[in-house]
């Protein structure tokens, strides 16, 4: 199982080697279909437009530029239910948590969370969670990785149940959810016997 990172840079390093491919043929192909010509020119003509202004963003905010943050923010507005809007929301996100900025985080992920595709949905809900988490709203953060079903995440999503619950004081509850996370890695959860075996057996 690739971690999230991994998962991530390969979505976007596939729509950055074939997406303007596959964009071309499904235009290509309405085209063809409907004959809808200037519909298709003017569609793909966004869909490149897109592509290009998402690489630039992403290099602003990995410069630190001053206004990369207000680009982003209005670049995953405008295209909410675009894979490159959902990508630089992870982008942005992950510069906010390190600027200090847990709130443009949640808002970021929280738009992934709403229009992204199933595995992108559960890394912004998990990634969500650990944001909250770390601001101590605990309710939130378990709410937040409530219905993560994705194939694969049920380790990590279990293991963070329980970082939640010991945060919170719940001893037993966060044994439980470590000894799962346990039960269902397949080499994903490393940390997740260390936590079990630091809790107090008297707790």
């Amino acid at each position: 199982m690739d971690t999230e990172d991994q998962q991530i840079q390969r979505i976007k390093d596939f729509w950055h080697e074939h997406g303007k491919g596959i964009i071309a043929g499904l235009v290509i192909g309405f085209g063809l279909f409907y004959g809808w010509r200037y519909y298709d020119a003017h569609t793909m003509a966004q869909k490149e437009a897109a592509s290009e202004q998402f690489e630039v963003i992403v290099a602003q905010l990995e410069a630190g530029g001053e206004q990369a943050q207000v680009d982003a923010q209005n670049f995953i507005q405008n295209n909410s239910g675009d894979v490159y809007a959902h990508l630089l929301a992870f982008e942005l996100a992950k510069q906010a948590v390190v600027a200090g900025e847990p709130a443009t985080a949640v808002t970021a992920l929280q738009i992934v969370r709403d229009n992204g595709s199933a595995e992108l949905k559960a890394i912004a809900d998990v990634r969500q969670a650990r944001v909250l988490l770390a601001q101590d709203q605990h309710d939130a953060a378990l709410s937040a990785i409530a219905n993560i079903t994705e194939e694969g995440f049920a380790a990590m999503v279990a293991e963070l149940r329980g970082d939640i619950l010991l945060a919170q004081g719940d001893h037993a509850g966060a044994r439980t959810a470590y000894q799962a996370a346990l039960d269902a890695s397949d080499n994903n959860a490393p940390l997740a016997e260390i936590k079990l075996n630091s809790i107090p057996a008297e707790s």
